[in-house]
């Protein structure tokens, strides 16, 4: 299986914040590429890879975000990265991918820094536009509607070949992810912050501050302006939002 944490960018300080940022239902590395410009500002930003796209083409689909999550945490400890110096951050699917993930960390006595939830529902919440159940066309044409899918895929049935398994699994594993309303001992000690878009139609802002009933310790939530994919369109923004609540935590550890 080939290693799921791909480099966005490094810190010269090696105590610096290491955000591990999950990305959303279809999300590849080619829709990162505004990251890798962004400079570092002394953060290193390694993205999770899903199987079944870029390196791992040949990986078999995931359809669960358990799966995810339990190689994320794999992942993360094979890197060397410190979780105690880590922000695992997600949006949209990649929240319930970080959330997940965080569980893990936790339960393995290895919090991490911080944990930044952006673009997505809670897990007692449903989201408010389904697509698995749809028919290749309509499946397709749905996430060209949200803007996650590039109108030409509808006319070319070579790339439909190649893309459509890695999506279907992405939206099977997002929409099935549900968790009953939690107790007060399910509840996360990491830090949080949820993050918002001003103009994002698939997670409204009531929806994401939804997330605190599972969090002890949640900031926000915060404002980016922009639609669903404001994680793309303005990473420094992102970036900047994390930096700022959790930059002193991780410099505190010794």
């Amino acid at each position: 299986m080939a290693g799921m944490l791909r480099t966005c960018m490094t810190a010269k300080d090696p105590n610096a914040l290491h955000i591990v940022l999950c990305p959303f239902a279809g999300g590849s590395s080619g829709a990162f590429r505004s990251w890798v410009t962004v400079e570092s500002a002394g953060v290193s930003v390694s993205l999770a890879v899903y199987p079944g796209r870029d390196h791992r083409m040949d990986d078999p689909c995931a359809e669960r975000i358990d799966d995810l999550a339990d190689q994320l945490v794999e992942a993360i400890h094979t890197a060397g990265i410190d979780p105690r110096k880590a922000v695992l951050a997600g949006h949209s699917m990649g929240a319930q991918v970080a959330f997940e993930t965080c569980v893990r960390l936790e339960q393995q006595g290895e919090g991490p820094a911080g944990l930044a939830l952006s673009g997505c529902h809670a897990p007692h919440l449903r989201g408010r536009r389904l697509l698995s159940h749809r028919d290749d066309e309509g499946f397709l044409a749905q996430l060209v509607d949200i803007g996650g899918c590039s109108p030409e895929l509808l006319g070319d049935p070579a790339l439909f070949a190649v893309f459509l398994p890695m999506l279907r699994a992405d939206f099977r594993a997002t929409e099935s992810y549900h968790r009953s309303p939690p107790s007060d001992r399910q509840r996360l000690r990491t830090p949080a912050l949820l993050i918002h878009g001003t103009n994002d139609e698939e997670a409204h802002r009531h929806e994401v501050a939804a997330w605190s009933a599972w969090l002890r310790d949640a900031g926000g939530p915060v404002a980016i302006a922009g639609d669903h994919f404001y994680v793309t369109q303005r990473p420094r923004a992102f970036i900047g939002h994390i930096l700022r609540h959790f930059q002193s935590t991780a410099t505190s550890i010794d």
